[in-house]
């Protein structure tokens, strides 16, 4: 049997546990929809970037350290924010926040 367990973090716990900011990019996919999608992290003491793969494996290990996860998962898997939005003609209405999914299995 596998238990596959589920970590929903907001981008701002995400940026805290790795150090780094989520950098997004933008595309515009017709007049009415942009694609957001999280490019890369931004370290904050510099001007360094990380992919993703490597942020989120500085998260993995802070959480099994803090022992959220446990020391015996060695992999995992994630989601980060990325979504479609019809653009607005009132963009005085927030988007609703995003969650990057963090999961492994035992």
């Amino acid at each position: 049997m596998n238990i596959t367990t589920i970590i929903e973090l907001e981008n701002s716990e995400v940026e805290n546990i790795a150090g780094a900011k989520l950098v997004f990019t933008q595309e515009q996919i017709d007049e009415n929809i942009i694609e957001t999608c999280v490019e890369c992290f931004k370290m904050d003491a510099s001007e360094e970037t990380l992919t993703t793969e490597e942020g989120m494996q500085i998260v993995f290990e802070e959480l099994q350290q803090k022992g959220i996860i446990p020391q015996n998962v060695e992999d995992f898997s994630y989601e980060m924010p990325s979504c479609e939005r019809l653009k607005r003609k009132n963009n005085s209405v927030p988007d609703l926040p995003q969650k990057v999914i963090l999961s492994y299995m035992m």
